[in-house]
């Protein structure tokens, strides 16, 4: 019984099990994952190890890209509207070679994802019809993020699986036939606080090739500078997993992300 316990540590402990929150395998019981990204190419950039590795054991992977990333060019000759439909081509090239079937596409415009009611709905309308064991998204805390996509994105993802499950969110959805649904696992990738890696030395080079499938982002001279970081922040990952290469993921019990002073120590 907790009244027992006097120690914030063993208290700590003793919930998590409580919790059955296991960090050893958080994938082991995941049969489909969504995986939400700003932009597309995030989804590689952050997993393409992981992804690969999850598909090639059977599980699906669903991406959900909340824009069009029409803004991702310095080439004044291509058009917003050009470069959306380039970049969606490139996403699913990509994706092919991670063994991701399917995307959906919420094409709000590159730069100005909003943080508002409708995308929430947007994303829990998603969660309810995909019905999703996980869910992977930015981490919105990472220190320094510059992008307003992606600290939206993340914390879009985190309202979606919170309020997923309460059939009196969105109950358009439930009277046509989408039923409230509960995430059991939830992580951030482009996180600094890490609490699981995933070695990927043995397909670092794949994922390397399925970035620069995105060859609207990644020309060569851009690669020159972008290969040695893709490959520094895998090495950044790997020193403390233990590894050559490896992506890092920070998962987090459903009831620490709401009023708990200590999530971080997980």
């Amino acid at each position: 019984m907790f009244e027992d316990v006097n120690d914030f540590e063993d208290a700590l402990e003793k919930l998590l099990k409580e919790l059955e929150f296991d960090l050893s395998n958080p994938f082991e019981e995941v049969e489909k994952v969504l995986c939400i990204e700003p932009h597309p190419d995030d989804c590689v950039i952050g997993l393409g190890g992981t992804i690969k590795k999850l598909t090639d054991a059977g599980v699906e992977v669903v991406y959900v890209c909340m824009t069009d990333g029409s803004m991702g060019t310095l080439d004044d000759d291509l058009s917003s509207h050009e470069l959306a439909i380039v970049r969606k081509r490139e996403e699913e090239e990509s994706a092919r070679m991670l063994g991701v079937k399917r995307i959906i596409w919420l094409d709000y415009r590159d730069t100005e994802l909003p943080y508002t009611r409708e995308a929430r709905k947007d994303l829990v309308k998603i969660i309810r019809a995909e019905k999703p064991d996980a869910v992977l998204a930015p981490d919105p805390w990472l220190p320094y993020e510059a992008h307003p996509d992606h600290r939206r994105a993340g914390f879009l993802a985190l309202d979606a699986v919170a309020f997923s499950q309460l059939p009196n969110f969105a109950s358009t959805d439930v009277a046509a036939g989408l039923e409230p649904h509960q995430v059991e696992v939830f992580g951030f990738y482009y996180t600094a606080k890490p609490n699981y890696f995933v070695d990927i030395t043995d397909v670092m080079e794949l994922k390397l090739r399925a970035i620069r499938a995105h060859r609207s982002q990644f020309t060569d001279d851009v690669w020159e500078k972008w290969e040695p970081f893709l490959r520094t922040v895998a090495l950044y990952y790997g020193k403390k997993a233990g590894v050559k290469y490896a992506e890092g993921l920070r998962f987090m019990p459903g009831m620490f992300l709401h009023i708990t002073p200590f999530a971080e120590l997980i």
